[in-house]
């Protein structure tokens, strides 16, 4: 089975919590992977979260290849467990111009201003 089929995604927001809670549950024994997008909208869900995450190491432990993702702006509905007990990675863009600026150069590499269809003309 390709791993695009075994990985499942959902965007949380309103009634999504049980959907999710059962894809969580579908994809637990079998090692699937699951990616709960914007948790930050299911604010009333976040305790049914964190006892599923509770739950993961204690009841009927999970296949090893199993992984849940999670997306969320800051809020302080997130359960601090799952933060706690998370890997955790952020992605906040450079405050002001002059970073914005710098990270826009920086991404840019050379082939960018020698090689445009303009060429020299676009100097």
């Amino acid at each position: 089975m390709a791993m695009r089929d075994r990985v499942h995604s959902i965007s949380l927001g309103q009634g999504q919590g049980p959907v999710a809670e059962k894809m969580i549950n579908n994809a637990k024994p079998k090692g699937d992977w699951v990616f709960l997008q914007n948790c930050h909208l299911a604010a009333s869900w976040m305790s049914s979260l964190e006892l599923m995450v509770i739950n993961l190491s204690s009841e009927h432990p999970p296949d090893a290849s199993f992984r849940l993702f999670l997306s969320s702006m800051p809020t302080p509905k997130f359960p601090v467990f799952v933060l706690q007990n998370s890997v955790k990675v952020t992605n906040e863009p450079p405050k002001g111009l002059k970073a914005n600026v710098k990270r826009a150069l920086i991404e840019m590499d050379e082939d960018f201003f020698e090689d445009h269809v303009l060429g020299q003309d676009w100097r």
